[in-house]
């Protein structure tokens, strides 16, 4: 028999070593969601902060300058730490938003004839729960800006995207898609199969598609749109 998580904080570790526990515990009490975002978006502002508290501004804003070819005048008003900061701070606070709450609307949409008993705000709390990894890519990431000899530019530094790895030039027409493509993707999926299978009747081949779906048409299509621009 299922133990469901007993209270949010048992959610938040049961989320990475018994996400059945988890979601058990989310289908009873979704308002918990709250608790995760709140989570996913303290863990972005303190890593940005701290990375552009390590970082050498001067430099930072040197390599911009040349790399986006800006003026002189337009580097003082945009390339301000306060700018910089603001602008990967709430880029990532409502991306993640934007993610969970499309995510959780196409389980809502691809789920309601099979689990008609589970609505939005379910869903929200599931799909909240499924991006807490980013967690892991957050940490991560500071780990490696604090061990690295090297200066890393913004868009090189957020290990929790494919460009962490890639590091693409900033004038690559792949760099916006690349810094999108979550890192930790399989580990989305996983707890979304996962929570699929706890809370509808869909067989596994089912859950695994409704589960990578979205995240193929988005970036398959996008990439299509590169390819062929």
């Amino acid at each position: 028999m299922m133990v469901a998580s007993s209270n949010p904080l048992f959610a938040l570790r049961d989320i990475v070593i018994r996400p059945s526990a988890c979601f058990a515990a989310l289908s009873q009490r979704p308002a918990w969601a709250w608790l995760a975002y709140l989570l996913l978006c303290f863990s972005s502002m303190a890593f940005w902060n701290a990375y552009f508290d390590h970082t050498d501004l001067a430099t930072l804003q040197r390599v911009l300058i040349q790399t986006l070819s800006m003026s002189e005048g337009g580097a003082q008003q945009w390339l301000e730490r306060e700018t910089l900061l603001a602008s990967e701070v709430l880029g990532d606070w409502f991306g993640r938003a934007a993610v969970i709450f499309a995510l959780a609307l196409w389980f809502r949409l691809a789920t309601k004839q099979e689990a008609p008993t589970f609505g939005y705000r379910h869903w929200l709390a599931a799909t909240s729960f499924i991006l807490l990894p980013a967690i892991v890519g957050d940490l991560a990431s500071y780990t490696n800006m604090m061990l690295s000899p090297s200066f890393i530019l913004p868009a090189h530094a957020d290990l929790n995207s494919l460009n962490g790895l890639l590091k693409l030039p900033l004038t690559s027409e792949w760099s916006a898609w690349a810094a999108s493509l979550p890192i930790l993707l399989p580990w989305y999926w996983v707890l979304s199969i996962t929570v699929l299978a706890l809370w509808t009747p869909l067989e596994q081949g089912k859950a695994i598609v409704v589960a990578t779906l979205p995240w193929f048409a988005v970036f398959g299509g996008w990439a299509l749109m590169i390819a062929v621009s």
